[in-house]
């Protein structure tokens, strides 16, 4: 069990691998890709009755940007995502999905109807957790030269030289969560801001005390603690992390939280890595009679039903991985049809978020259908 506090310290409060950016969501997302104009100020001047005076000018201050609430963080660059879809009429893929996990599918499966509604051929391939199956799937893909390639969560370290094959033959290769190779189109959440909203979301309702992470080893999952982290420290509030290495499962979860709150019964709240910890989080709660407050990170819709519960289960952080399916989809496309990738290449094309809470949780069955919007940080 490691320990992180620090002195209260008073700040503004400002500003993955898959199964965190694997989450489980409805995998039918209907909702368009949307880039949504920033609230700008408007002036509005009024004349006076006579010609001697005139009303001065009312300049409303633009609305400052608020990530949780899908708005692009501060330094944020849109990225503007378009691309016809019917070029994929007689065009074959491949996807590359890391589990049949929600998370994961939540991404892919938008891609795929997207592909096959407007006549594309997919060869779709869960390697079940199993990372080492990849290198033969790309082989595969190479020599059947698809149109495309896509892969979902499955690290891409060490396939340069496949990398490097599929640019030669100009076939676009589009990843989430699966780290950001040269040659590759990598789209994924903001696992960092992910994790500075939710602490930002305890900060407000908790205001000091010490709050328990349940957490396992993978990229994403680190990259959340780090933003948790930080925002927690700058308000003073202790940090007790806990989990297996590979614990992802929400009885392992609900094991460790179990010995987390005998050993700190005085936790206010209790946070899981990403949505089955979260879930495993609550039982323990419940089984311990803690009054702490649960929340996590994800949008997936063993998360939702937890909220709707209005049990100890409290809020969680909705990446956009549907929005990002559907934008992977025309992302290709635009670059089957001879354009170039959007954004600075090299950089990763980001996702906003939503923290959804018991007052705009999702009803059963459906997504967090927020507008995402898509951008590059410097």
């Amino acid at each position: 069990m490691r320990k992180t506090k620090k002195a209260l310290v008073v700040l503004p409060l400002v500003a993955m691998t898959l199964l965190s950016a694997c989450g489980d969501d409805d995998g039918g997302s209907t909702a368009d890709t949307t880039a949504t104009a920033e609230t700008t100020a408007t002036a509005d001047t009024t004349a006076a009755a006579t010609e001697e005076t005139t009303a001065p000018a009312d300049t409303t201050a633009a609305a400052a940007s608020d990530p949780s609430k899908g708005d692009i963080p501060e330094g944020g660059a849109e990225v503007a995502i378009a691309g016809d879809v019917t070029t994929w009429s007689g065009k074959k893929v491949g996807i590359a999905n890391l589990a049949p996990v929600p998370g994961a599918e939540r991404w892919s499966k938008p891609l795929q109807a997207c592909i096959e509604k407007n006549g594309g051929t997919v060869d779709y391939q869960d390697v079940g957790g199993d990372p080492t199956k990849l290198p033969a799937l790309l082989e595969g893909w190479a020599t059947a030269k698809v149109d495309a390639v896509f892969n979902i969560g499955i690290d891409m370290t060490g396939q340069e030289s496949l990398i490097a094959a599929f640019t030669e033959a100009k076939t676009p290769v589009v990843t989430w969560g699966a780290g950001n190779p040269e040659g590759v189109v990598a789209l994924d959440a903001n696992q960092e801001e992910d994790g500075r909203i939710i602490g930002r979301y305890l900060v407000e309702k908790l205001g000091s005390g010490q709050v328990i992470l349940v957490n396992a080893n993978n990229p994403a999952l680190q990259s959340r603690e780090k933003g948790l982290k930080e925002v927690l420290d700058a308000a003073g509030i202790e940090l007790v992390v806990v989990g297996e290495a590979l614990g992802f499962s929400a009885e392992s979860a609900q094991k460790s939280v179990e010995a987390a709150l005998q050993a700190n019964p005085d936790a206010k709240a209790v946070v899981g890595g990403f949505g089955s910890l979260g879930v495993g989080a609550a039982a323990a709660v419940t089984a311990a009679g803690s009054s702490a407050i649960v929340v996590s990170m994800n949008g997936d819709p063993e998360e939702y039903a937890a909220i709707r519960e209005g049990g100890a289960f409290v809020a969680t952080v909705a990446d956009g991985h549907e929005f990002g399916g559907e934008a992977a989809c025309q992302i290709a496309a635009d670059m089957i049809a001879g354009n170039a990738a959007p954004g600075t290449a090299g950089k990763q094309i980001l996702a906003t978020s939503v923290l959804v809470t018991a007052d705009n949780v999702p009803a059963e069955g459906a997504s967090e259908a927020t507008p995402r919007k898509f951008y590059q940080l410097p």
